[in-house]
């Protein structure tokens, strides 16, 4: 959708892109990282971002061809790995794109084109896509049978790596050289995450570290480190200010009560913007350098705050996220869900400005 008139903007600081990715190489000393774009690049916008990224990265990633295509069309040109499952329809746009496939089952052997590279993909204790470990022997043999597919790279993923002293991470890692064993001669092996390479760096990163929300400024669990810098800052407006007098309540149904009279304040964003609902008389915004609480029911296309006795006027700007206002990580806190969510909730309705202030 072309925005001729948004009633928001995320204004996006690509500097903090590089600082935190040159940050992530010294403090891992990993050779190469994978740039994960995927969601329109957690919803900070997939081809500024990968722009941005692709002198500091090796690899793209993207969940869907879709994306990757989108990457190809805006100019990218590093290697890009696409973690769904291939189907006969995107078969040829693997080709044609120079995209590199996963192959998690069997049958995927037999759907893509010849020439085509691809990843093996292992499942470790995700339960979610792969080959299980078991099945090693199998697909290496596989594997060697289908010599006119090209196997680049061989991969897992963590279940429990952004929780820092989870036990299960060295299970899965164990798990996952075990399997290693029966692949020597594949060139490149990456398992970790963000969550993995922020809190598991220690013998765990192999050829290669994934990393999407790293390179925007934020860990994946609630533990967050202060080497990164977030990129965004997402910014609104009063619309409206309403007097409201003792014992009235605000929005659908009446989950807030004003207890002295006051003032509220009209915001033109809501859960149909990437305000999650579950935040409603929880999130705190920042006008004129002061926070106000969010009360009542967020609505599809509304917030509103409470503004005391202060009667601010119509256009003062609202910081919604990042800034002097809570961070991604501080919503996600208080909506008692991920960095993920939060950001991958930001969407079409929301505009987007790029600076450098390097």
């Amino acid at each position: 959708m072309k925005l001729h008139f948004p009633n928001s903007y995320a204004e996006i600081d690509l500097n903090s892109i590089t600082k935190n990715l040159k940050q992530l190489r010294k403090r891992t000393g990993i050779k190469k990282i994978l740039s994960v774009v995927k969601c329109n690049a957690y919803g900070h916008g997939a081809i500024e971002v990968a722009k941005r990224a692709e002198p500091d990265v090796d690899w793209f990633g993207v969940a869907t061809v879709d994306e990757a295509i989108e990457l190809r069309l805006g100019g990218i040109k590093k290697p890009i790995l696409v973690f769904e499952v291939p189907s006969p329809r995107s078969a040829a746009a693997y080709q044609t794109h120079g995209l590199t496939a996963t192959l998690s089952d069997f049958p995927h052997f037999s759907t893509l084109m010849d020439g085509t590279k691809y990843h093996i993909h292992f499942d470790t204790g995700m339960n979610r896509l792969g080959f299980k470990p078991s099945q090693a022997g199998k697909v290496r043999k596989m594997a060697v049978a289908n010599q006119r597919l090209i196997c680049s790279g061989i991969y897992s993923h963590y279940q429990t790596a952004d929780d820092p002293g989870s036990d299960f991470v060295n299970t899965q890692q164990e798990i996952f050289r075990e399997i290693l064993k029966d692949f020597k001669e594949i060139p490149l092996v990456h398992m970790s995450n963000t969550g993995a390479a922020v809190h598991y760096n220690e013998n765990n990163q192999f050829d290669m570290i994934r990393t999407g929300l790293a390179q925007l400024g934020y860990t994946a669990g609630r533990t967050q480190v202060d080497w990164l810098t977030p990129s965004l800052t997402w910014k609104s407006r009063i619309v409206q200010t309403l007097a409201i007098e003792a014992g009235e309540s605000v929005s659908y149904g009446q989950k807030w009560t004003a207890q002295k009279s006051g003032y509220i304040g009209t915001i033109p964003v809501g859960y149909g913007d990437g305000i999650l609902r579950s935040l409603s008389n929880k999130l705190q915004v920042k006008i004129r350098g002061e926070f106000y609480p969010v009360v009542g029911n967020i609505t599809m296309d509304y917030t509103m705050v409470d503004l005391g006795d202060v009667k601010i006027a119509v256009d003062e700007e609202v910081v919604l996220m990042g800034g002097e206002a809570w961070s991604a990580a501080e919503w996600a806190e208080a909506a008692g869900t991920n960095v993920h969510e939060i950001l991958t909730a930001l969407n079409g309705r929301m505009a987007r400005s790029y600076t450098d202030y390097s």
